[in-house]
């Protein structure tokens, strides 16, 4: 598997979580000695910095060791959903001048990515409920370190001409999967394109391993 962390999904997420409990209990405890045995107030500061730095160091350290890797067309990245995984991959990629009446730029490039709820992340326990993905981004890269966004002309005028959508927030159930479709308006002369799927909002940014955390090397899906 070809997960978007350098550290095994299951453990960052434990370490969060019990580093976020640790820091609610600590707070808690520092509010109560306020008012009632100051003396020890230091203690449990002390405590507090402790735990933020050692998890900060940890979540440099594995961005340090991170490396960069473009996955090949079809290889599937998985993304952490904390109970399960979601796998991405590139399906196919059309070339044209145009879409409709919509003249690209350079050169519009459609993408089809397959979204899939990998059964085998699960707990027994979990069941067959529905999962909605957190919020994704998707963004082209070419050669130059260039990031373009979807095309809002080139994305509506498909979506109009073939039902597309471009959204990666379809809920999906163990063993579904479903396929997203986004138009990028590319610039001449662009080359070796590809593109990271990745996740945004909370907890992502602090998860000890995961790309997006600070410094983080990413993940590409080849074109």
């Amino acid at each position: 598997m070809n997960f978007a962390m350098n550290l095994e999904p299951h453990i960052a997420a434990l370490l969060f979580l019990a580093s976020g409990a640790s820091l609610v209990l600590l707070t808690l405890a520092s509010l109560v000695l306020l008012f009632w045995r100051r003396k020890y107030l230091p203690y449990t500061l002390r405590a507090i910095a402790v735990l933020a730095f050692g998890y900060g160091i940890l979540l440099l350290t594995f961005s340090a060791f991170s490396h960069e890797r473009t996955l090949a067309r079809g290889q599937e990245k998985y993304l952490c959903e904390l109970d399960c995984h979601i796998a991405y991959s590139v399906q196919n990629v059309q070339r044209l001048k145009s879409i409709g009446n919509v003249n690209a730029d350079g050169e519009f490039y459609v993408v089809t990515v397959c979204s899939r709820f990998d059964p085998t992340t699960i707990a027994p326990w979990r069941g067959d409920a529905p999962l909605t993905p957190n919020p994704h981004d998707v963004t082209l890269i070419d050669s130059r370190g260039q990031a373009l966004k979807p095309s809002l002309a080139g994305q509506q005028t498909w979506n109009a001409a073939h039902g597309a959508s471009a959204l990666l927030l379809q809920p999906l159930r163990p063993a579904e999967s479903y396929d997203a479709t986004m138009v990028f308006d590319v610039p001449p002369g662009a080359s070796s394109a590809r593109v990271l799927v990745s996740s945004e909002g909370f907890p992502m940014p602090v998860l000890i391993g995961d790309e997006s955390s600070l410094l983080h090397k990413k993940t590409y899906l080849a074109l």
